[in-house]
């Protein structure tokens, strides 16, 4: 599924809608997915938008190494980082990967100065633990110039694109987040003194 294109055929695109960006202060955003696993055209992209005085914004997992992560770094106007559990070992059980380069990573990003969004999935009975909850409230108090911390409650508008995809259901039985619950996620991280913590 989807379209292969070349950096210049998605820059037409871009480019046509410049006007709109200069007015809004808006630019374009690299999302997936994960736009990074395509880093040599991310960078190429982004480096495209530069010249072009575009802003742009890029959303990923922060899961690559420090070394290619620094190369989109002096690209991008704004980060949107997932942060999706706390504690390496729980981290490794529900993604399959260590969290280690990850919180490298965000350190790098916050240190450059380039303004972040921490972006917060929680699913109920998996990650909505006290320890996960404090462990996100420990990174507003870390990052005090983090920008937002975004809470995204889960929901299940991904699963028909799964199934028409033809990838399993891994997170079987789950249901879209009460409106209920998800305040109640958000009071929890205001009493850690989680002051930024909004919806996203």
């Amino acid at each position: 599924m989807g379209t292969e294109m070349t950096v210049g055929e998605i820059m037409e695109i871009v480019v046509a809608d410049y006007d709109f960006y200069k007015n809004s202060n808006g630019g374009i955003t690299l999302s997936g997915g994960e736009p990074l696993m395509q880093l040599a055209f991310a960078v190429k992209l982004l480096k495209k938008c530069r010249e072009k005085g575009i802003n742009t914004c890029v959303e990923t997992s922060g899961f690559i190494t420090p070394e290619k992560f620094s190369q989109i770094l002096p690209l991008i106007d704004v980060l949107l980082f997932d942060y999706k559990i706390t504690g390496a070992d729980e981290h490794k059980k529900i993604t399959g990967v260590s969290n280690e380069i990850i919180l490298k990573n965000l350190d790098m990003a916050y240190h450059s100065g380039i303004p972040i969004i921490l972006r917060c999935p929680i699913i109920q009975g998996i990650n909505d633990t006290d320890e996960h909850f404090q462990g996100i409230s420990a990174l507003d108090q870390k990052y005090p110039n983090l920008t937002d911390i975004e809470v995204l409650p889960y929901h299940t508008m991904g699963n028909n694109k799964r199934i028409s995809m033809g990838i399993e259901e891994t997170l079987p039985n789950l249901n879209t987040t009460s409106p209920e619950l998800a305040d109640e996620w958000l009071k929890r991280l205001k009493r850690l003194n989680c002051s930024k913590a909004k919806f996203g």
